[in-house]
């Protein structure tokens, strides 16, 4: 089941929003995307290096694919805003050390961390994660069991914060396994049949947005399901 976790800081208002889809799940149940025919790479199932060929067409094509995700996602986001008459979000490239990181670095990182340390889902015992408020049986996506990081720090190591007089930042989360639940269209359906993540989706007030993939399930109920893929989606208003 999906839950909002608001949080409120200095300078931000914080949502903390997850999901996560197990094979059982009906596809049918869910509306489709207003950008569904339109967007390109929508339902690019994110496979490992080892799932192509051995040579430089086969690295390039592993390449193609990861680089794919994000540009479809928002694409099938700004379509569902458009619907309504939202203005379109952006995406900014990640400059490095020759410029100020984005909100994508730190999906990117909280992404990867979540398929290494696998907390996500159910609590069971012995299983490092924090509860998250409401739903004390399920583990809290947002707040890393072992650094204790939460959206909020995180936009504030990348620099977010401090580029602001005022901000705002949100996270969605989603964890898939099997090919059908994996993809960029799978993510989407499910936040936006999700009333507390569509909500952060179509949110007025945020201006730009950051989804990155890892390989691997951050839920640990997945198994050894493949493919699976994690998601963090960050958005952001810096004002």
């Amino acid at each position: 089941m999906p839950f909002l976790s608001p949080r409120v800081a200095t300078g931000a208002l914080l949502a903390g929003l997850t999901g996560a889809v197990v094979l059982a799940q009906p596809a049918a149940a869910a509306a489709p995307l207003k950008g569904a025919g339109t967007c390109a790479g929508n339902d690019v199932v994110y496979q490992p290096k080892s799932a192509f060929p051995g040579t430089r067409e086969g690295l390039a094509a592993f390449l193609r694919q990861q680089l794919a995700i994000e540009p479809a996602v928002l694409c099938l986001v700004n379509a569902e805003r458009a619907a309504l008459g939202r203005q379109p979000l952006k995406r900014y490239l990640s400059l490095g050390k020759k410029g100020p990181l984005t909100l994508g670095s730190a999906a990117a990182r909280h992404a990867a961390d979540a398929v290494r340390l696998r907390w996500w889902g159910q609590v069971t015992p012995g299983k490092n994660c924090r509860p998250t408020q409401g739903d004390p049986g399920r583990c809290d996506p947002h707040v890393n069991p072992q650094t204790g990081s939460t959206p909020l720090s995180r936009a504030q190591a990348v620099g977010y914060s401090s580029r602001c007089s005022s901000f705002a930042v949100a996270e969605n989360t989603y964890a898939g396994w099997g090919a059908s639940q994996v993809t960029p269209r799978a993510a989407v359906t499910w936040w936006m049949n999700s009333k507390p993540h569509r909500e952060a989706i179509l949110n007025p007030a945020f201006t730009e947005v950051y989804t990155k993939a890892a390989l691997g399930s951050a839920d640990p109920a997945a198994g050894s399901i493949t493919p699976a893929v994690t998601y963090v989606q960050m958005f952001g208003r810096c004002g």
